[in-house]
């Protein structure tokens, strides 16, 4: 219990800096991960080689050197959630082409909204709510602790987003009676080596993909959209949507996992340091 207010004291705190004291903190952090610690340096390397079998070795050490500060970037910004206000989120959060979502909201269609790690995907989940006229859903996977849980759904859901746990997906997604929903998934998840039924080529590997995202959107006749996520300056960003499909019911097996990890690989070769590479991604490969 100690431990847990300890902790939300220094997180608060900080939340409380300046943008600017932040960045110059998460400088810090980067320096201490890339050339003190070695953040799970070997998993990356790893991850780089095998994506980017092209690229020299001082590419590839550039790109580990930018993930750094993006990472460091996240971790601060999170901090920053703690006391953050919605207005703030506002200016720094844009939705450069919203008539994607107006569109489907006005024919009473709801839709999953795929997205990959990549730069800031918490204030992505968190913030997408300010940007777009459904109601957010996104799946969570509760912690142990129970106090810390339940600040991470506080903060999760300040402004507006709903989450519901990973293994009621099905039940609630099913029973959710909302007619024009949005769904927040992550289209780059690993599934548990005994759940996996697909494997796909994404960047370069025979990888193992959850089918939640074409199964649900079959199911619940909802569209597929994928967001594209770029960070304009440090601390601010604009989402890109991209329309994958209306209607996913009479499509192909496979063909809706294949496109939107597809878009995901599109989006990751034109901005690689800014995926989480020190993610295990291709553990079952």
């Amino acid at each position: 219990m100690i431990g847990y207010y300890l902790a939300l004291a220094f997180g608060r705190s900080l939340s409380y800096l300046p943008f600017f004291i932040l960045y110059r903190l998460s400088d810090f952090l980067a320096w201490l991960m890339a050339d003190v610690i070695h953040y799970r340096k070997q998993v990356i390397d790893a991850n780089l080689a095998q994506s980017f079998p092209n690229k020299s070795k001082a590419e590839l050490q550039k790109i580990r050197r930018k993930f750094y500060r993006n990472f460091s970037d996240i971790i601060v910004e999170s901090f920053k959630s703690l006391s953050v206000s919605k207005r703030t989120m506002q200016k720094r959060f844009v939705l450069r082409n919203p008539e994607v979502f107006q569109d489907l909201y006005q024919k009473n269609k709801g839709l999953i909204m795929v997205m990959g790690h990549h730069t800031n995907f918490e204030w992505t989940a968190m913030c997408i709510p300010l940007v777009v006229p459904q109601n957010c859903y996104a799946v969570y996977h509760p912690l142990k602790n129970k106090r810390f849980n339940k600040l991470i759904v506080k903060i999760r859901e300040q402004f507006g987003l709903k989450l519901f746990r990973m293994s009621n997906t099905y039940p609630f997604m099913l029973e959710n009676e909302d007619t024009k929903p949005l769904y927040v998934f992550m289209a780059d998840q690993s599934p548990h080596k005994g759940k996996i039924k697909y494997r796909t080529k994404f960047m370069n590997q025979d990888t193992p993909v959850h089918l939640g995202v074409e199964n649900l959107s079959k199911k619940c006749n909802l569209g597929v959209v994928f967001i594209d996520i770029h960070r304009v300056k440090r601390g601010y960003y604009e989402i890109e949507a991209k329309l994958l499909f209306e209607n996913t019911k009479e499509t192909e097996k496979h063909k809706v996992t294949d496109t939107h990890v597809g878009a995901l690989e599109e989006l990751i070769k034109s901005d690689p340091a800014n995926w989480l590479w020190s993610h295990k991604r291709w553990k079952h490969a």
